[in-house]
């Protein structure tokens, strides 16, 4: 069988079950004595093994063997889960991480040298035997007495073996049911001899599994039976059927014994809602296909106008519904919980805090909010660039905290929250603060402002100096931050989605990030904006409102051009002049202004005149049109007409 193809699977699955393991170890790391998790941890590590074991990545299944040998110990209660012993997982999966993304990237996941790792399980192992288990600081695990009256040294009753009828069944939700089937199969006849199978591996392989298996094994019994197939992923129902029993063969006479004639086993049935894997890009495919149907939704209608027909009208308000409607459904399937991303965090902030010697507790607020899965994928780097300022800029060690009259333990809250088409992430710690002299004489001392800049500027301004290119406060490169990167790229990153970042900070009391995103970036409603004869789209999430400013009023110092909204200065820009067209805005007296929200402050932009809003495609650039400034992307509008949407980070 071809296994190739079923490498995005592969990887889809191993990664769940990675971070499944993640989250189970650091339940452990607070509550070792938690057996729920400790028998998921062994569960998602067996899984990994027969997953990887059928296609072939011997790496990646010794490894997952030797993690699911060592929870063995600790499921059966022969020793204690130590820190010593969560360390050595936490390593593990880092290995299994890096070995899944040597297989995503096509290289070879044993170039990872995994020895050194595999001897400190060996130990761990070893640690539980009774002529071990005094090796002194070599234990990392802890043995478990033995119950009163009781001798470790007894050996455990024999397995009887018996001769079996199998016969099971695929779920009927696997999307890989022949797979599933040949990886049973498989691992049946590690147990014991197969005897027969129908339909047999070959014709498994040629795809002729027709959704159920039946087979006979030998030297086995039926509980290690029912255990495998009880534990292997996707089955569905099961049934093995005693033929005849007896001992493991021996000079004494085999003993017979009566045996219920079937044990059944179904299942647990799946939730209510199934639901499929589907490829990213099939599914940015349909995205583009539905903003098609709206594009050519809105050139009927512009046509409907000239013909005047009260039938076109009908039809095409029975096909703006539908397409409305489509749109939703689409739009559902590509959205995805910010859990998908808040999940690794626990872990980021746990391997940052040791790193510094401080203890910091996470608490993820609102993680079930969905958002645009392409969002998703670009969020993950700045939310741990935030957590990294946090923990090596904001949360004071234990010695400090105390002295200021706060709890040992440092607190960081990300809480996250929906408003209409927006959604807010908030970072909050309880650290010292940011301290804004020392941030603007760091800014002057790099040259990013002048020292007459410095005096006049707000705090808001000056908390926001961080996000400048090179930035750094920190007095020495750490592994954790000061290399002059973080901020910059965080805002960077939340501006290309469409958002914007806000930072607050209080000194002594803690700071707050405030990322203010967009639902989805696949079909966004533009505001559309003219600069002589042409028309320019702006994304309406940065309109903060609409204006009519007298010419008289607006101000002008230093070059600059001012504006007073709601007793605020509002700087006043000239979309012309921004974009090199000849002539200023035809006022007759009057400007009309577009008030936008960028880098977390107001900016006007006087325009030529406002035509309207329009839920759009953005077309990214194609060379050489991708090197334009200020730019990031195009649409078509109803009217056939190819409209520049602007990227006004850039721009301003």
């Amino acid at each position: 069988m071809d296994m190739s193809k079923y490498k995005d699977l592969f990887i889809s699955e191993a990664r769940e079950h990675i971070q499944g393991i993640n989250d189970c170890i650091l339940v452990l790391e607070k509550d070792v004595e938690n057996t729920e998790s400790i028998n998921e941890l062994f569960r998602h590590a067996h899984s990994v093994k027969g997953m990887s074991a059928s296609m072939g990545y011997s790496a990646i299944a010794g490894l997952s063997h030797r993690l699911e040998d060592m929870m063995d110990i600790f499921r059966q209660g022969s020793a204690r889960i130590s820190p010593p012993v969560v360390d050595i997982l936490f390593q593990g999966i880092d290995f299994l991480d890096g070995m899944v993304k040597a297989v995503e990237d096509d290289s070879s996941a044993d170039d990872l040298d995994t020895t050194g790792y595999l001897n400190d399980i060996q130990k761990i192992i070893d640690a539980r035997l009774p002529e071990e288990s005094d090796k002194g600081p070599e234990k990392l695990s802890e043995p478990v007495p033995a119950a009163e009256g009781t001798s470790s040294a007894e050996p455990a009753p024999q397995a009887m073996e018996e001769e079996l009828t199998i016969v099971f069944r695929i779920s009927d939700t696997s999307p890989v049911p022949a797979v599933r089937a040949y990886l049973a199969i498989k691992r049946l006849g590690k147990l014991g001899e197969i005897v027969s199978v129908s339909p047999s591996l070959d014709e498994i392989k040629a795809g002729g599994y027709s959704g159920e298996v039946s087979m006979v094994v030998t030297g086995t019994d039926r509980p290690a039976v029912e255990k495998l197939l009880k534990n292997s992923t996707e089955m569905g129902e099961f049934t093995a059927s005693s033929l005849k029993s007896g001992k493991k063969p021996k000079p004494a006479p085999a003993v017979t014994e009566s045996v219920p004639p079937k044990t059944r086993y179904s299942a647990p049935a799946p939730a209510a809602s199934k639901s499929v894997r589907i490829n990213t890009q099939l599914l940015d495919t349909f995205i583009n296909l539905v903003g098609e149907l709206i594009v050519t939704k809105s050139r009927l209608r512009e046509l409907s106008k000239e013909s005047g027909s009260t039938m076109t009208d009908q039809v095409l308000t029975r096909l703006d519904h539908l397409v409305g409607t489509l749109h939703g459904e689409v739009m559902k399937v590509r959205m995805d919980p910010m859990e998908s991303v808040t999940k690794r965090l626990p872990r980021v902030v746990r391997d940052l805090g040791r790193k510094e010697g401080k203890e910091i507790s996470l608490v993820i607020e609102g993680a079930q909010i969905e958002l645009d899965r392409a969002i998703l994928e670009e969020l993950g780097d700045p939310l741990v660039h935030i957590l990294r300022n946090a923990v090596d800029h904001g949360i004071e060690d234990a010695g400090e905290r105390e002295r200021a009259g706060k709890p040992k333990v440092g607190n960081i809250t990300i809480s996250i929250s929906r408003e209409r088409d927006m959604v807010y992430v908030n970072i909050v710690d309880d650290g010292r603060g940011m301290n804004l002299k020392k941030i603007s004489a760091k800014a002057i001392q790099k040259g990013i402002i002048s020292e007459e800049q410095a005096r006049v500027m707000s705090e808001e301004d000056a908390i926001m100096l961080i996000c400048r290119p090179g930035f750094s406060t920190a007095d020495k490169v750490t592994d954790v931050s000061g290399r002059g990167v973080g901020m910059d790229v965080v805002q960077a990153v939340v501006e290309s989605l469409g958002g914007t970042l806000a930072i607050e900070s209080n000194s002594g009391t803690g700071s707050r990030f405030t990322l203010k995103l967009p639902l989805t970036v696949a079909i966004v409603k533009m505001l559309l904006i003219q600069a002589r004869e042409h028309i320019f789209a702006i994304p309406i999430t940065r309109v903060v409102r609409t204006t009519r400013v007298a010419g008289e009023d607006v101000k002008e110092s230093q070059g600059r051009f001012y504006i007073t909204l709601d007793e605020d200065l509002v700087p006043l820009h000239f979309l012309r002049k921004m974009l090199s067209l000849p002539g200023p805005p035809d006022d007759n007296g009057l400007l009309t202004v577009v008030v936008v929200e960028v880098t977390n402050r107001m900016v006007g932009i006087a325009v030529d005149g406002v035509s309207g809003q329009a839920d759009i495609v953005v077309k990214p650039l194609c060379y050489p049109l991708e090197r334009l400034v200020g730019y990031s992307g195009m649409t078509v509008l109803g009217s056939g007409k190819i409209v520049p949407v602007l990227d006004l980070g850039n721009l301003l």
